[in-house]
């Protein structure tokens, strides 16, 4: 829980625009990088996920989501996921995300994230899934390549195309969330983006 909270703090002051301290950074990147999952731990959730260990890309490699009381917790900006691959990825990616702009330089961050880029390369919801939540799952694609790989428009297009799409259809006056797309969440990314794309689907 300790890493859940710190992501969920960090994330929160962001949105606010509240400043993070250079000692809250230094916790974050130690706590993240200690904390990565033993072999063992990942293999018996992928198992648990009923996927073959040996082969999946569906699932993290590094960190398991926590469970509260076997109940899944809320993303960074409230959305409570349905299914294990939101919640499983969007807890991974954004604890990566974090370790690249905290940390960029670091070994071992660099190899955390080329080796999440290669998995998600091979998934589904890394390339423009529109099916469930594997749509929702793509945002948090969309977050961690702003910052790992901005100028990478191929892949990021990907993404951002029907997000946009799907984004543009719901109009004006539309519920927070909508077939499963929580739409702070994606406005998140969006900024994040920042480009001339972007900015024309905020201003719709």
């Amino acid at each position: 829980m300790e890493k859940y909270k710190i992501l969920m703090e960090i994330n929160r002051k962001a949105v606010f625009e509240e400043e993070i301290s250079d000692s809250e950074k230094e916790e974050a990147v130690s706590s993240f990088l200690n904390g990565t999952c033993c072999k063992e731990a990942i293999l018996k959730y992928k198992k648990r996920m009923r996927v073959n260990p040996e082969t999946d890309n569906m699932y993290p490699d590094y960190y398991i989501p926590p469970f509260n009381g076997d109940k899944k917790l809320r993303l960074i900006q409230g959305y409570l996921p349905k299914t294990n691959i939101l919640y499983a990825n969007h807890y991974e990616l954004e604890i990566i995300r974090l370790l690249s702009i905290f940390a960029p330089e670091n070994r071992k961050v660099n190899e955390l994230t080329e080796s999440t880029l290669h998995r998600l390369k091979n998934t589904c919801f890394g390339n423009s899934c529109t099916q469930g939540e594997c749509l929702a799952t793509g945002i948090s694609v969309l977050r961690l390549l702003a910052v790992t790989r901005p100028d990478d428009s191929e892949w990021i297009d990907k993404l951002l195309i029907p997000l946009g799409d799907t984004f543009c259809a719901f109009g004006n006056g539309q519920a927070a969330m909508q077939k499963g797309l929580p739409l702070s969440y994606l406005l998140l990314a969006f900024t994040d983006i920042n480009n001339e794309k972007t900015k024309d689907l905020i201003s719709q």
